[in-house]
């Protein structure tokens, strides 16, 4: 028997409708839609002193020391937009504050002795890589720019060498990092499987929840990360 015309169209609102949902369930059909979750808020209280620095800012008056690593193409400033030294009130730590380039922090020297280390995106790989060849009280890395492979790595030029990286990459050394650690993507990042990946392996804490590669998501998730941090001091 063959079909109605209003069959056949009914079937196509079907289809079209299913090829919907599916849109809708890819990262950027559940950007398009609103489905990232919320973006999160400077508090609205006194932020703790910034002192400035030859490599970078003290934000906070005392306490323990937390090296805290911006993303590619940030600095000081960008901590500052993002809200940091309000978040930080009411912690009992400072933050040092490293202003860098674009190199994912491999040729860091640190300026300062730390207990602690918190990055975003190019930081937080940097954070991981430092805790792969040293012990902290606790690693806090949000948003890791992680590269499952040289491909991967060799296609944003943010290292000098395939060696370069292979020395560096927190995937490939995650054994070397024992230190309590803490990790925070949003699915819609394109970095969320490699973040997801480490944060199995080394067994560490956090979340894996809506959000994107944004300051948005940063702001949502970097109260928590700084009372992973505040928890280990």
């Amino acid at each position: 028997m063959g079909m109605s015309r209003r069959a056949v169209l009914l079937g196509g609102v079907g289809v079209l409708g299913a090829a919907g949902t599916y849109g809708a369930l890819t990262p950027r059909g559940r950007r398009l839609l609103g489905w990232t979750g919320p973006d999160g808020v400077v508090p609205d209280v006194a932020p703790v002193p910034v002192q400035p620095m030859p490599w970078g800012a003290w934000m906070g008056a005392a306490g323990p020391a937390v090296l805290v690593l911006h993303g590619r193409g940030g600095s000081v400033g960008w901590w500052d937009r993002l809200g940091l030294p309000r978040f930080l009130h009411g912690h009992g730590f400072r933050c040092a504050v490293v202003n860098g380039a674009d190199d994912y922090w491999v040729n860091l020297t640190p300026p300062v002795e730390f207990d602690a280390a918190l990055g975003v995106s190019m930081g937080g790989f940097g954070v991981l890589d430092l805790a792969s060849r040293r012990p902290l009280k606790a690693v806090a890395a949000i948003s890791p720019a992680l590269f499952p492979s040289w491909e991967d790595a060799e296609r944003i030029s943010g290292f000098a060498s395939r060696e370069v990286w292979e020395e560096h990459e927190p995937l490939r050394h995650s054994e070397r990092i024992t230190s309590p650690a803490g990790v925070w993507c949003g699915v819609e990042d394109p970095f969320h499987d490699p973040a997801r990946d480490l944060a199995t392996a080394i067994g560490a804490t956090g979340s894996f929840e809506h959000g994107e590669h944004t300051d948005g998501y940063w702001r949502r998730v970097l109260p928590d990360a700084l009372r992973f941090i505040a928890q280990r001091l």
